[in-house]
């Protein structure tokens, strides 16, 4: 009997550290993610890790994430992100060694190893397909068309790069900028309201259905464009200019978009013959804006409305010098 009982102790011990290491090499070799993004495509990203090489394809995803991760996180940035000129984050972007191309192919993304690629919606959608055939993750973003976009557009990448508290202190800053200026601008009376059209060298810009609009809405002024119906990709005539007859027009101090010199492009709206019945060019009520201003769908929208707002109403912000563009 003592031989079978002792039989059986060594069974149950032989199974038992069997059954051990059988648990043991589970939990070693187990993949748990850490986190999932969906973007704004629906697709699902897993992540293991949080990213630490990671690439954005245009200069207002590079504006946002200059802000929400260290520098050394990202892997590369954009030849125009370094140039002062043209972008809001130079001084960020000179700290950041590898510059690519503004137009860039998905081998030379590849060439990076990133382990994040934040990408556009307008795309090209074989250029997206191809990096993802590739291996890479790859995170798709809408194109904000309204402050509200932009917010969101903040949050959900501050999730996706594991980031969700420095993507609040983003989104407070912004919001403290576009606050002040509401409470500034709501204190305007209606007969001091402002129309305002914005240029860029291509003419009148800013349809009704464009970010430039909602820009104008934040910053107390009724945006010229929209009201005259422009449609996007179309001109606006002189003469619907003056039928408009904005109180204010605005300029870019520089393009980033069209070649051509500004400041001669300005002179020459502003003696237009045609024009010099509209109150803008008759009160001398112009006022020049960063080019980046224009369409900032990155946390610089909040700079853009604020700096717009008290350009066009110093007289209501001098008031109240809290914030500064």
């Amino acid at each position: 009997m003592r031989s079978f009982i002792l039989v059986i102790i060594m069974i149950l011990g032989i199974t038992g550290c069997s059954f051990d290491k059988t648990v043991s090499v589970t939990e070693k070799t187990e993949v748990k993610t850490q986190y999932q993004v969906v973007d704004d495509k629906g697709n699902i990203l897993y992540f293991t890790d949080t990213p630490k090489r990671i690439y954005a394809t245009t200069l207002s995803l590079e504006e946002i994430l200059t802000d929400l991760v260290p520098l050394e996180r990202i892997a590369a940035i954009s030849e125009p992100a370094a140039d002062p000129k043209i972008s809001l984050i130079a001084d960020k972007a000179a700290q950041i060694p590898l510059k690519l191309p503004q137009k860039v192919s998905a081998e030379q993304i590849l060439a990076i190893k990133p382990d994040l690629v934040i990408v556009q919606e307008n795309s090209n959608t074989a250029f997206i397909q191809s990096l993802k055939d590739v291996g890479l993750k790859v995170y798709i973003t809408k194109i904000p068309t309204t402050l509200d976009m932009v917010r969101k557009r903040i949050i959900k990448l501050s999730e996706a790069v594991n980031e969700k508290k420095q993507g609040s202190i983003v989104i407070k800053e912004l919001d403290k900028k576009t606050t002040f200026v509401k409470e500034v601008t709501d204190t305007i009376p209606v007969s001091d309201k402002k129309i305002l059209m914005g240029y860029s060298l291509l003419g009148v810009f800013g349809s009704a259905e464009g970010l430039f609009n909602d820009i104008c809405i934040n910053a107390g002024v009724t945006n010229g464009a929209a009201l005259a119906c422009l449609v996007r990709g179309e001109h606006l005539s002189k003469e619907k200019i003056v039928e408009v007859d904005p109180d204010v027009l605005m300029f870019s101090d520089y393009s980033s978009t069209q070649e051509g010199d500004t400041v001669l492009f300005r002179k020459e709206v502003l003696s237009d013959p045609a024009l010099q019945s509209i109150k803008a060019i008759k009160n001398n009520n112009i006022i020049i804006i960063k080019d980046r201003y224009r369409y900032a769908a990155s946390q610089y929208i909040g700079d853009g409305i604020l700096d717009i707002a008290q350009k066009t109403y110093p007289e209501y912000f001098k008031k109240n010098k809290k914030i500064k563009a």
